[in-house]
């Protein structure tokens, strides 16, 4: 019996911690990320476009070079969200990643998968109107982020893969 306490006491707190690190701290993450997006400047519901990284950009600890981005936080509180781009001619690789406020990976698509330009109505579940030619995605969580990334293979044309991914558009229903 003494030492089914400890034994008790000990699983408990294994539990406890697991279920911590499992419901807590994503949230945490994401709640700081957003906190720093919105110090940095960058506004619910609408792209934000990072400049292209140099080797004085800090921002994440090794920045790549060849990787433009741009971002949204999204809150679905006043309705769903119309998330459009078009792809690169430049070449490279072009991706729309989808995150909730989890940190989950709640939807990806890239140029790759799609063979037209995208739009995606992004909506709580249970969302009934999606305009024609319009991908659903049901967040989840009320809030959360978008990403765009896109990859330049060749740094002369970096400036005009700046011009083609400023079209990421968020736009508020």
């Amino acid at each position: 019996m003494r030492r089914l306490i400890p034994l008790t006491a000990a699983l408990l707190a294994a539990m406890l911690g697991f279920w911590f690190t499992l419901n807590w701290i994503p949230g945490f993450i994401m709640t700081r990320a957003m906190e720093q997006l919105e110090n940095g400047g960058a506004a619910t519901n609408a792209a934000t476009h990072a400049p292209p990284v140099t080797e004085a950009s800090r921002n994440v600890v090794r920045p790549s070079p060849d990787i433009l981005y741009s971002i949204c936080p999204f809150d679905l509180s006043n309705g769903p969200l119309l998330i459009q781009a078009r792809w690169p001619r430049s070449g490279g690789y072009a991706s729309i990643s989808l995150y909730d406020s989890r940190t989950n990976n709640i939807f990806t698509l890239s140029d790759r998968d799609a063979g037209r330009a995208p739009a995606i109505w992004l909506d709580r579940p249970g969302a009934d109107a999606v305009p024609d030619g319009a991908i659903s995605v049901s967040s989840p969580t009320q809030t959360g982020l978008v990403l765009f990334r896109q990859i330049v293979e060749d740094p002369s044309m970096i400036a005009a893969a700046d011009a083609e991914r400023r079209s990421f558009r968020c736009d508020a229903q």
